[in-house]
């Protein structure tokens, strides 16, 4: 599979399909591969290009549709976004695959498919030849020093390679994470021009000896002692409750929804790891009540958000609850 910078740097050059299929996890990719086909697709354009965005939980189809075919008074090209392609209605899947025998040239579709490519929708549409698809799982550890190489770049930054390395260890949980961190380093170096060490440091706390995957493994093997130790350690370096709830609340969906969705091996590598976590947890905690662990987690949320208690005090008790 393309490592995803290289496809980017593809689309940078100007070489764009009429339409994308964007699949995977990583709402941060999701979001800078929209940004760079818009970048891209606006690059030779002397007018201004109308940009739509449709959800497919809000059931405006038809709109959609329409979009496609009809250009605004004062724009000469569109872009159109339809995010979780599996929830398009049926009675209109035939008319999507209609236009994408012919798409129009003044058109950039773009559409979006979260777990959902054993649709047989995603699938019709994967093999169109009008549609480019761009994997956007959450990449390994190793890719994220490229990426973030190339978000600092876009800020007129460049970081010195012991900074890279401690902040790529302290945020290897997600990409979502290590990419926060750069928002923060962005505003704390303001006028300077390079990252340094010391600037990691200061804002990220330096190197962790643990990670929200370490967390999220010993919740998932119930494994009481090591997920507080870890937790608590987690909190030394500046990870607050609300990271944590959020970790947990997408941990316990796929482990709750896990028969439904996971039941069966994927190709990909990264996302078959994942499932095998899930059906691991799923058979650790099936006995449990989700629903009772949901409203646990939205109560802590509200605690965190609202009342001043340190992390440790909601943490503790929270993480006691969840696993007992």
């Amino acid at each position: 599979m393309a490592f995803i910078l290289d496809e980017l740097e593809k689309i940078e050059k100007g070489s764009l399909a009429p339409v994308y299929l964007l699949y995977g996890d990583d709402l941060y990719l999701e979001e800078e591969a929209i940004n760079t086909l818009l970048a891209a697709f606006s690059r030779n354009i002397t007018g201004t290009v109308e940009k739509q965005t449709f959800y497919g939980a809000e059931k405006n189809d038809d709109a959609f549709l329409q979009s496609l075919v009809n250009i605004g008074m004062f724009s000469s090209q569109k872009l159109v976004i339809y995010k979780d392609l599996p929830k398009l209605l049926s009675s209109y899947r035939k008319s999507l695959l209609k236009y994408l025998d012919h798409p129009e040239p003044s058109t950039l579709l773009i559409l979006t498919s979260g777990e959902g490519q054993k649709s047989s929708l995603f699938s019709s549409v994967k093999k169109h030849v009008s549609v480019k698809t761009l994997s956007i799982w959450s990449p390994p550890e190793n890719q994220f020093p490229a990426l973030i190489q190339r978000k600092l770049k876009k800020n007129g930054l460049t970081i010195t390679p012991d900074a890279l390395e401690a902040l790529v260890l302290s945020t290897n949980d997600s990409l979502s994470h290590a990419f926060a961190e750069v928002e923060k380093l962005t505003v704390f170096v303001s006028d300077k021009k390079e990252i340094s060490i010391d600037d990691v440091r200061t804002v990220i706390g330096g190197e962790k000896s643990f990670q929200m995957s370490d967390f999220l493994t010993a919740v998932e093997k119930r494994n009481l002692h090591q997920a507080i130790h870890i937790c608590l350690a987690l909190i030394e370096t500046g990870i607050d409750t609300p990271y944590f709830i959020s970790s947990l609340y997408g941990f316990f969906v796929n482990v709750w929804a896990f028969i439904q969705i996971n039941n069966k091996p994927l190709s990909y590598y990264p996302a078959e790891m994942r499932r095998q976590q899930y059906a691991r947890a799923y058979n650790n905690y099936r006995e449990h009540d989700f629903k009772t662990l949901f409203a646990l987690l939205l109560e802590a949320d509200i605690k965190a958000k609202s009342m001043s208690i340190q992390n440790e005090n909601l943490m503790i008790p929270l993480i006691y609850q969840l696993l007992k």
